[in-house]
């Protein structure tokens, strides 16, 4: 909903509800979920906890919004790549590199997310919200795939396969490097997954009129 449409009580609400959204992650990210209390996120945020808890029925519901909202934030940009302007090649290699940019806005909550499960446990947790990003990413670059194959621009390959096998190499290298983010190490790291996938895509020219 657009908030320009909503009460000023309503936005004020948001407003409030996204303070202490922030305010959790700084805490979590810094000390560990299970070691910060709903008592000193209100603190932090400087609202009663009766307050936050008006929002939020327990600490682990904060979580989940928290994963929901970055979630959702991840795959929108992503989504907005996957069907902008461009050629399928260039919305391939757009959707690749931006992949670090991402990293570094959402830093504290790839980090939170891998030291809550894990790198391994965060590839295989069954979030619905993550699991459902996971999902529509993959759909979205599989019709990309596709398109492109049926214009001859990419190889007769298995689009839902290939559309995975990107998805998820990009999801664990930005679970690797969560902790240990270097914005030039992790962009040229990305910058071979690219030319990996979009050179192991892209029909040779001999090929184009087979």
């Amino acid at each position: 909903m657009n908030n320009k449409h909503l009460s000023r009580k309503e936005r004020e609400r948001l407003l409030h509800r996204q303070e202490i959204l922030d305010k959790a992650l700084k805490l979590f990210t810094e000390s560990g979920f299970h070691n910060v209390s709903m008592q000193q996120i209100a603190d932090a945020s400087e609202f009663a906890v009766g307050t936050l808890y008006n929002f939020f029925e327990s600490k682990e519901a904060l979580f989940d919004e928290l994963t929901r909202s970055c979630g959702e934030r991840i795959t929108n940009a992503l989504i907005a790549i996957l069907d902008g302007p461009g050629t399928e090649v260039e919305r391939l290699t757009k959707f690749i590199r931006h992949a670090p940019t991402l990293l570094e806005e959402n830093a504290d909550f790839v980090k939170l997310y891998v030291s809550e499960f894990g790198i391994r446990g965060a590839k295989l947790n069954k979030n619905r919200v993550i699991e459902d990003s996971h999902v529509l990413l993959s759909s979205r670059l599989e019709r990309l795939l596709e398109d492109g194959i049926c214009k001859g621009i990419f190889r007769r390959v298995d689009a839902a396969i290939a559309a995975q096998a990107i998805n998820s190499t990009i999801e664990t290298l930005a679970f690797e490097n969560a902790g240990h983010f270097d914005k030039t190490t992790v962009t040229e790291m990305f910058i071979k997954v690219e030319q990996f996938f979009i050179e192991g895509l892209l029909l040779s020219r001999e090929n184009e009129n087979v």
